[in-house]
């Protein structure tokens, strides 16, 4: 499985909580913090994710975290659900 289907899918399993870069890179033993940050940048400019700065529910630090995106709750909103 490739880093940035780890990092989705770990942030997706903690949906609605949001988590940061390091705790992210920590719990995947991913070896450079960096390497979580690229790809949650880079998550974050889709739809399915929200970046922002908040309180990261793992360690509590309020910093930059990301969360995914609240499903859709069907064809009443306009969008379909996942």
């Amino acid at each position: 499985m490739l880093v940035a289907e780890r990092v989705n899918d770990y942030i997706t399993c903690r949906r609605p909580n949001a988590v940061c870069d390091p705790c992210i890179a920590e719990a995947l033993g991913l070896g450079q913090q960096a390497h979580a940050s690229q790809i949650t940048a880079a998550l974050g400019t889709s739809s399915d994710f929200i970046r922002e700065t908040a309180r990261c529910s793992i360690c509590g630090a309020i910093k930059k975290v990301i969360r995914r995106a609240k499903r859709s709750r069907g064809p009443a909103s306009g969008a379909f659900a996942d």
